[in-house]
């Protein structure tokens, strides 16, 4: 996040920080501003990962085309983090917030139901409240928060210039959470499988915005497990007596107490599980890969090539991914890799169809592309 400090001329007390950034959503990507409107709470408690939030938005600006409020009565009020269910609504392209205005909701953070709200409860303290405003991304643009709450610039959005929305954001209570670093390698892991369980899901209701963003997500968390597992193995190669001993140790006791402490045993391997070489690289390589799908689908084809090519070199005999990144290197110009790639396919799966159309549109790419070269010396020595 960017912070920008407002204008000079106000005192102290009337300064108020702003915070911009980009968000998600379905239809696209939102500038998105916060600045707080109020005294700030004291205290350093502020929701964090797996948090849920009782929240309530307020629209202050145009009404959005949101999903029909829904009532809700569920309270926050647990210490318990599985005691509190998040509310699940469906996301849809035509609303930026994804969660209905004017009602209170329960929305956990990490999971990643609406962008824009977790983004501003970063920081945020029970009670308190704060005002936003969102407006399509444009980069060549700085979008800035009214000072009137009925203000609106409707302006034409093929000028890079549209309408903006402001909002007031309630943070009613909380449910404790952890920061990535105060987790175990265990509860990295199960949230590292939901996030890629949930980027399937969304890409299968065409949600490719939110698709992509819950593969970055897991892809931010899997890498923070990468000391954990090299300390790991640093640990066992410079004690292996010790080590030795502990896990004989380990072994009589989990036999002597098997019947009476299985579920808990379990449990425990769970929590602490560190994923194996191939566990890590074999799930790494499958985000990559369905994250190039989406950058192919919304139309970013440099970055979908860079995103198979990472897929290929951490798994040489995906197919999924040696043809993606034929594909992506297609619509970039790079026809030699999009050849080498398509014929990697052909031969990890020689029966693929699908990579010997790819390689014929290969072939005419490169006859267009020599024609036309042809036609320019053409006109040099004419």
């Amino acid at each position: 996040m960017k912070t920008v400090q407002p204008p000079g001329g106000k005192s102290d007390a009337a300064r108020r920080d702003v915070t911009s950034w980009v968000s998600v959503c379905p239809g696209g990507l939102w500038q998105v501003q916060r600045k707080w409107t109020v005294e700030r709470k004291k205290g350093f408690v502020t929701p964090v990962l797996g948090s849920v939030c009782k929240v309530r938005v307020h629209c202050k600006g145009s009404p959005e085309k949101d999903p029909p409020a829904q009532q809700s009565d569920q309270s926050v009020e647990s210490t318990s983090p599985s005691a509190v269910q998040a509310t699940s609504y469906p996301r849809t392209p035509e609303a930026v917030l994804q969660i209905p205005l004017e009602e209170w909701v329960q929305v956990r953070v990490g999971e990643g139901q609406c962008d824009v709200i977790e983004a501003c409860l970063d920081g945020m303290k029970a009670e308190e409240m704060c005002e936003f405003q969102v407006m399509p991304f444009n980069k060549d643009s700085t979008p800035k928060i009214s000072g009137s709450s009925s203000q609106s610039e409707d302006q034409d959005a093929s000028k890079g210039e549209c309408t903006s929305y402001q909002y007031i954001l309630e943070l009613h209570s909380f449910t404790p959470g952890k920061e990535s670093w105060e987790m175990t390698s265990g509860e990295k892991w199960t949230w590292v499988k939901s996030h890629k369980e949930r980027g399937g899901q969304r890409f299968g209701k065409g949600d490719m915005w939110g698709a992509s963003d819950s593969y970055c997500r897991a892809m931010k968390l899997l890498i923070t497990l990468t000391e954990r597992r090299n300390g790991k193995k640093d640990s066992k190669n410079d004690d292996k007596e010790e080590q030795g001993h502990t896990e004989a140790s380990s072994l009589a006791a989990i036999e002597e107490s098997k019947e009476g402490h299985s579920k808990e045993l379990e449990a425990a391997t769970e929590q602490d599980h560190v994923p194996t070489e191939d566990e890590y690289t074999g799930l790494k390589a499958d985000l990559h890969s369905n994250l190039s799908l989406c950058q192919l689908k919304l139309n970013q084809p440099a970055k979908a090539r860079a995103s198979s090519l990472n897929a290929t070199q951490l798994d040489p005999a995906s197919t999924k991914a040696w043809y993606r990144l034929g594909q992506a290197s297609l619509l970039v110009g790079e026809l030699q890799d999009a050849r080498q790639a398509f014929e990697k396919v052909l031969e990890i799966q020689p029966n693929s169809a699908s990579a010997r159309q790819a390689l014929k549109q290969v072939n005419m790419k490169e006859k267009e592309v020599d024609n036309k070269l042809g036609q320019r010396l053409s006109k040099m020595f004419t």
